[in-house]
């Protein structure tokens, strides 16, 4: 008996480290789990996130979101879970998610950013579509009992009225102000890298710095605005590179307009270090051509959604032209049987 509960005890050991055992050369992985895709209405699910990192390495995690449909699900709680494994270290995230509609939701992925190596890498979660049934669906409802009718004088059923109506007033103001705030939160949040990037250029007056010979403060300003956008945008760790590192990237990639960057960059280092006067008009035209810029290339989600649309609808072509090939194939083949007979 003692011989195998002991066995037992190895044999749970061995599951518990095998479970714990992580990859030698992992530097960062998320994994999500779902206690259930099928719930009923006014139910909550268990969506959880589990991020393992290398402990010198941090991270910006951005929270998950869902298709909400003017407050129907909404998350519930939040439970966040650290620990250390080891050379890494682990983070739980377990939302509570509510739902208050019939229907199918979507669950949007969360996105956590970390800079490695000198290179800027993302992950992102999966999609998850729940569904939501009514929770009286196929159950019949127990018949009610007989009641004893009292007449109630009409005043009472005016105030009775009344206060119905300034209770759903009063819900719906909260579910209002919820909804602002909750607006307001995300935005502030999830502001993309081109949004990120404007906003922090209108606080640039070109004019102001020029009259007072603030040349150097304003070239470091603009580049180090423009090279953060370029990491966020391009995945490459521009920010850190010096202009010939920059350079070089651009050599063995293809970046649009390239060549002007490059000089910006350039005429700013002599600006910034070796106290170049620049003339206002190249201060102003270099602004314009960061604004531009932006504006023309967006921001990494939006550009990948657009690749994706390409990629479905060049698979499309790629599906159609095959069948026309088909059929061409199969009367070819048709006409050379009847002219073997």
């Amino acid at each position: 008996m003692k011989k195998i509960l002991l066995l037992f005890l190895v044999l749970f050991i061995l599951l518990i480290s095998c479970s714990k055992r992580i990859e030698k050369d992992t530097v960062m992985y998320a994994k999500t789990s779902v206690s259930s895709v099928n719930t009923i209405i006014g139910d909550t699910i268990e969506y959880e996130v589990r991020i393992v990192s290398k402990k010198n390495i941090e991270y910006k995690f951005e929270d998950v979101s869902f298709d909400d449909r003017n407050n129907k699900c909404r998350i519930i709680s939040v439970e966040n879970k650290n620990k250390d494994i080891g050379e890494y270290k682990e983070r739980i995230i377990k939302y509570q998610i509510g739902f208050y509609d019939v229907g199918q939701f979507v669950i949007y992925p969360f996105k956590v950013s970390y800079n490695y190596n000198n290179k800027y890498e993302e992950l992102y979660g999966e999609d998850v579509a729940v569904l939501v049934y009514p929770f009286s669906d196929g159950e019949i409802l127990p018949p009610m009992k007989s009641t004893i009718g009292l007449k109630m004088p009409k005043y009472v059923w005016a105030i009775m009225v009344l206060i119905a109506f300034a209770v759903v007033g009063i819900i719906i103001l909260i579910f209002a102000v919820v909804k602002y705030i909750e607006k307001k939160f995300n935005e502030k949040i999830n502001i993309k890298e081109d949004t990120e990037a404007l906003n922090a250029l209108k606080n640039i007056d070109c004019n102001a710095f020029y009259n007072e010979n603030r040349y150097a403060e304003y070239y470091f300003e603009l580049t180090f605005i423009f090279k953060r956008y370029l990491t966020k945008r391009f995945k490459f760790n521009i920010e850190d590179m010096t202009t010939s590192e920059i350079n070089q990237l651009f050599k063995e990639n293809n970046f649009e307009e390239s060549e002007y960057i490059i000089n910006m960059f350039s005429q700013a280092d002599y600006v910034k270090f070796a106290k170049q006067i620049p003339e206002l008009n190249i201060m102003q035209k270099d602004y314009n051509f960061c604004v531009d810029y932006i504006i023309k290339n967006g921001n990494l989600q939006t550009a990948l959604k657009l690749e994706e649309k390409e990629n479905k609808k060049r698979r499309k072509e790629e599906i159609k032209n095959l069948k026309k090939e088909r059929k061409k194939l199969k009367k070819t083949m048709k006409k050379l049987e009847e002219n073997s007979l």
